[in-house]
């Protein structure tokens, strides 16, 4: 019987692969259609907030990777805050990912019974998923991880040819004009994709898998952002395609949008062909989402060996998902409305109280903590010399150089994005000019968390 193994890791890039799957794999099924009723042509801005939102949590698991590394945050709660403190907190996170699992669940089986499987039984089409649980309960996060590494590029592939296979659909003018929706309605959608962005606090269940701080770090940031690019590319050709107010009142408008693909007249079911990428990619998120949560109940009832818990939960996530929903607009209800409640309500909380931990026990030992990598301060000389070269400009920038690029990146869209707001009313130009520099932010920074990513890798060749 597989047991959990110390020595299990995953590498950068399959870490970045699942935090993106992450984000993505729930966002394309639900929220779109509330972004597009709530903020219409500026409903691609929406998902600027929820990069901040990554980015601190990435910051804060690479925090505590560098301070106890070796171990994911259940057992991290447990040696900060007690057994009796630590469960507590451990409950409420399982919670959150038992909500989750059952969303996603029941969201993939109505999708199947409302567009493709009519005449199947709901009950079967729940049932199939956790059978696939099942499954993969019995082995580690590893292989999950390998098997969405393998489909999440074609995923990739897919939405960012999306521009290209409906650039005949295109009419820039339904986006225009650009950044003049009332500030409180961009602010309400905002609000609603940190829920989708939630999700990525399952990856601290993983954090004892790599032990590096600043890869943790980085590629956590790197997924994340990859991901919500992803989002704001579909979105935006949703406006482009279908126009701000029509998608709206659709169930699943990126499903729709996709059946607006021809590829000539031989071609025009493209949608199969995408979807047969799609739900393996949900899939791979369900099953690792469902991962973190039997590495949790384990922690909870101290026992190492979670395969035993694995049929006995899988069962009763069949049971809690086939009696928590009516009927799809109640899950979407659910999906779109509650994820941002459940995040907020706890997620910021625990992280202060386990910073606040870490520091008042720093204090106690005299900030005799244990020392990780040198690599958390930067890039050494040695490192350098060491790896392989990636270009002149990635010689010249460090890790660091990367990353505070990013992080300008995104002040300055967010800089873009207040100004427009503000002004595109009087001065529509503004608005334009705004809308474009935000998109070339967005671009520009999924590449320094790239180059984030890909320094560490060179730093870790050149040890």
């Amino acid at each position: 019987m597989f047991t959990i193994d110390r020595k299990q890791v995953i590498n950068q890039r399959q870490l970045s692969w699942l935090a993106s799957s992450v984000i993505t794999s729930g966002g394309i099924l639900t929220l779109q259609n509330v972004l597009i009723r709530v903020s219409q042509m500026d409903a691609w801005y929406s998902y600027l907030p929820s990069i901040f939102y990554v980015f601190g949590v990435a910051s804060f698991f690479g925090y505590i990777t560098k301070h106890y590394p070796q171990k994911h945050i259940f057992e991290i709660s447990q040696e900060l805050l007690g057994r009796f403190g630590g469960a507590i907190v451990n409950l409420i996170m399982l919670f959150h990912f038992w909500q989750i699992v059952m969303r996603d669940i029941s969201s993939v089986s109505r999708f199947s019974t409302t567009l493709l499987l009519h005449n199947t039984p709901l009950e079967i089409l729940t049932l199939l998923p956790c059978l696939l649980l099942i499954y993969f309960g019995k082995s580690s996060v590893e292989v999950i991880a390998r098997v969405n590494d393998l489909f999440y590029p074609l995923f990739v592939i897919t939405i960012l040819s999306m521009p290209l296979l409906l650039s005949n659909e295109y009419y820039f003018q339904l986006v225009t004009p650009a950044m003049t929706m009332p500030v409180q309605h961009v602010a309400a959608s905002s609000l609603l994709t940190i829920g989708s962005a939630g999700d990525i606090f399952i990856l601290g269940a993983f954090l004892h898998m790599m032990s590096n701080p600043n890869q943790v770090r980085a590629s956590i940031r790197h997924g994340s952002l990859l991901g919500i690019f992803l989002l704001t590319i579909a979105i935006f050709s949703v406006l482009v395609v279908l126009g701000p107010r029509m998608p709206g009142n659709f169930l699943y408008p990126v499903y729709n949008l996709v059946q607006m693909i021809h590829v000539t007249d031989f071609l025009d079911r493209v949608d199969l062909i995408i979807l047969m990428i799609w739900y393996p990619t949900v899939a791979c998120k369900m099953i690792a989402i469902y991962m973190a949560l039997l590495i949790g109940i384990s922690a909870i009832l101290d026992k190492r060996n979670y395969p035993t818990i694995n049929k006995p939960v899988a069962l009763f996530m069949v049971m809690a998902t086939l009696l928590s929903f009516k009927n799809t607009t109640d899950l979407l209800a659910f999906s779109n409305y509650s994820a941002p409640v459940f995040a907020l309500a706890y997620q910021p909380l625990v992280m202060a109280i386990l910073l606040i931990a870490v520091a008042r026990k720093k204090r106690k030992t005299g900030n005799q903590t244990v020392a990780q990598d040198s690599s958390f301060d930067g890039q050494s000389s040695s490192g350098v010399k060491a790896s392989q070269k990636i270009g002149k400009l990635s010689q010249k920038l460090s890790y660091k150089h990367w990353l505070w690029g990013g992080n300008a990146l995104i002040l300055l869209a967010t800089l873009c994005l207040m100004v427009g707001l503000m002004f595109s009313k009087y001065h529509p130009g503004i608005g334009t000019v705004c809308a474009i520099i935000f998109a070339i932010c967005m671009l520009l920074t999924s590449l320094t968390t790239y180059m984030e990513v890909s320094q560490l890798k060179q730093l870790e060749a050149g040890k």
